[in-house]
């Protein structure tokens, strides 16, 4: 494939209910919806919690293969099993780049797979050190803005404090897409942006569609616009970005390449578990 894709930059908000988006309204994601093949009716998993779920999006498998099935920074129990997207990148020697709102998400890589590892405490710090990293160059960035869960928890799903945290990642992505602009890179950078869960009330326990529904937006060269048909899963994010980074997909990874963006025969899924 020859798409024109030099690098993928995912960006996951952390409790983003689809709807929210127009709600909130986030200007930037909705800007970059205009150019993006999107689903706003993608799933996570069903045990809809920001580690496992994450853990899911970014290795290409289910919860019973990557093992991930807690929800706090605990170092003893490692890291996400099988191999990973990070894991793919290491092997093939491409730059990688982490950059959080929370410190548990360290344990969805090996820290040694990753070049570049932060954790920051605002939407606004975390873009600002994400802009940082762009000059330096990358071929994978995972970007994470925490607060909308938070508030979400606190204030509830769908409530003015949630909003305006929404509002302030969706000004971070705006500086995040203009310095890859302003380096020249844009044009051939595949972005996702994306989900771990959403939520109701002031939780996700799955309970509700509202928990699992998603956002999936993917904007750069090859993607044809359009609302996709394919349900999407939170799998098919490693999935579409190893055959982006023309990396090999696993046998054992759920998840495939969401290739309706890229105007091609939508691909077979094996059952997953």
């Amino acid at each position: 494939i020859s798409m024109g894709i030099k690098r993928v930059l995912i960006v996951s908000f952390d409790g983003l209910r689809p709807d929210a988006i127009p709600a909130a309204p986030m200007t930037n994601v909705l800007a970059l919806m205009e150019t993006s093949a999107y689903s706003l009716t993608a799933h996570t998993i069903s045990y809809a919690v920001t580690l496992p779920s994450h853990a899911s999006m970014l290795s290409g498998m289910c919860l019973a293969k990557h093992g991930v099935d807690w929800n706090q920074f605990v170092l003893f129990r490692g890291y996400s099993k099988g191999t990973d997207l990070f894991d793919l990148t290491h092997a093939a020697g491409l730059r990688s780049v982490m950059i959080v709102g929370k410190d548990k998400l360290r344990q969805l890589a090996e820290p040694e797979t990753t070049d570049v590892f932060e954790v920051h405490g605002t939407e606004a710090s975390i873009g600002k050190a994400a802009v940082a990293q762009i000059p330096n160059g990358f071929d994978l960035m995972f970007v994470h803005f925490p607060s909308a869960d938070d508030r979400g928890h606190k204030y509830g799903w769908m409530s003015n404090a949630q909003f305006k945290a929404l509002r302030e990642g969706d000004a971070a992505l705006g500086q995040i897409l203009a310095a890859l602009d302003q380096n020249g890179l844009r044009a051939t950078t595949l972005v996702i942006v994306t989900a771990d869960h959403g939520g109701h009330d002031r939780t996700h326990d799955g309970t509700l569609i509202q928990d699992i529904n998603i956002p999936w937006i993917a904007s750069g060269p090859g993607i044809i616009p359009m609302q996709l048909t394919t349900q999407v899963q939170t799998m098919d994010t490693a999935a579409t970005t190893a055959y982006a980074l023309e990396l090999p997909i696993p046998s054992e990874w759920d998840g495939v390449p969401v290739y309706e963006a890229f105007g091609l025969p939508i691909g077979e899924r094996k059952e997953v578990v």
